[in-house]
């Protein structure tokens, strides 16, 4: 009995260690085709590359020889792969909450606006509505315009009031970065632009092209500096700013107020806002800005100027409708310059600071359609319109 027993045991025992060498031939490909797809997304969607590529193969690795000790029966090594397992996991978590706490719960201030809301004709729109003088109104082929997204709702309320509503379309009105408007009026891509006075780079730009720009200033804006609302700071002078984006002031106690050291962000070359940064430093060279590594729109990794990220001593800036009305931020507060509050009356009197002017831009001679722009906007009803979006529209007895 005991000598069958013993036979049967030598029968089973090959097809047991066939069963077992099937098994990890099946494994090891799966393994290997969730290492795959795992390694893509890291390629793709990750930021820390390297370092999770690693994680994740030395996971994986250990995954295989775990599941491998399994079905060959030794638990003892498995177990110890399954600790390594444990690690990678927790190094993987514990890269992610690092940067959390460190980057990510700080909030970034980005151009993340409904934009649908200020579209022109819709019932539940935000654009202003006026009534235009119907002598103003567009006839014929209607131009195309771009806007920077700070004056987007004042190109919309534009088309709002003069365009046909049949001849609006998704090319008829854009928004993009005030780099990018200026491309688009260089190139062709948009008849007429709403944004602020050109950079010397883009008046440069123009230059090497033959072109020269028509600009029509409409109304005023202020370009206000913010923080962190927990900062005790309340205001700074002109040349206290100047001296903090020249890296001569780098922390708060040097202002008369706040602790810590000043993280002053910037914005790309060729925004609205770095130019007016710029022009606000005069002969003073700026400071290298803060960079941040970031995950692009094509999946790869670039080192870029940082957007503003509500650090407790950071500093940050904008303009004033942009940052109070179209993308409102509780956690931030605006600061005075000078002991000026950047409010309308302040920008409408010009005793704040730091005020820019809010132009239409053409590059080209206007036909009837482009003056007509122009014209409205500084009629009564254009007027009316800029106040009520929220804009400081030049008085009637403005000289420029």
């Amino acid at each position: 009995m005991a000598e069958s027993t013993c036979e049967a045991e030598n029968e089973s025992r090959p097809r047991r260690l066939w069963w077992r060498f099937l098994l990890t031939a099946l494994a090891v490909p799966a393994a290997g085709f969730v290492w795959f797809v795992g390694m893509a997304v890291i390629m793709f969607a990750a930021l820390f590359r390297a370092w999770y590529a690693l994680l994740w193969s030395a996971g994986m690795l250990f995954l295989v020889l775990s599941l491998t000790a399994l079905i060959f029966g030794s638990r003892r090594f498995a177990a110890r792969c399954g600790a390594v397992i444990m690690l990678c996991g927790l190094l993987f978590g514990a890269t992610e909450a690092w940067h959390y706490f460190t980057v990510t719960r700080y909030r970034q201030i980005r151009d993340r606006i409904d934009w649908y809301k200020y579209t022109p004709f819709s019932a539940n729109s935000r654009v202003v509505k006026v009534t235009a003088d119907p002598a103003l109104r567009m006839t014929g082929k209607v131009p195309r315009m771009s806007a920077a997204y700070a004056l987007y709702p004042l190109a919309a309320g534009v088309v709002q009031a003069l365009y046909p509503e049949k001849k609006y379309d998704l090319d008829t009105l854009s928004a993009a970065g005030s780099d990018r408007i200026y491309e688009m009026l260089l190139d062709g891509e948009a008849d007429l632009i709403f944004g602020l006075p050109p950079s010397k780079q883009q008046m440069e730009e123009a230059k090497k092209r033959g072109v020269v720009y028509e600009i029509t200033p409409f109304a005023r804006e202020a370009f206000v500096f913010f923080v962190n609302r927990r900062n005790p700071v309340t205001g700074l002078t002109s040349e206290q700013i100047r001296g903090i984006y020249s890296g001569r002031i780098t922390r708060w106690e040097e202002t008369g107020a706040g602790t810590g050291k000043i993280l002053p962000f910037q914005r790309n070359e060729g925004s609205g806002s770095q130019t007016m940064l710029r022009r606000i430093m005069g002969d003073t060279p700026l400071m290298a800005p803060p960079r941040e590594t970031r995950i692009s729109g094509m999946g790869g990794i670039i080192n870029d100027v940082a957007d503003y990220r509500n650090y407790p001593g950071a500093l940050g800036f904008s303009f004033r409708f942009f940052s109070s009305e179209m993308f409102r931020n509780e956690e931030i507060k605006p600061l005075t310059v000078d002991g000026v509050a950047p409010v309308p009356e302040n920008i409408r009197s010009g005793l704040y600071p730091f005020i820019t002017d809010c132009c239409v831009i053409t590059a080209k001679p206007r036909d009837e359609n482009l003056r007509r722009i122009a014209v409205f906007l500084h009629s009564p009803s254009g007027r009316e319109m800029t106040a009520k979006t929220g804009y400081t529209p030049y008085a009637v007895s403005d000289k420029k």
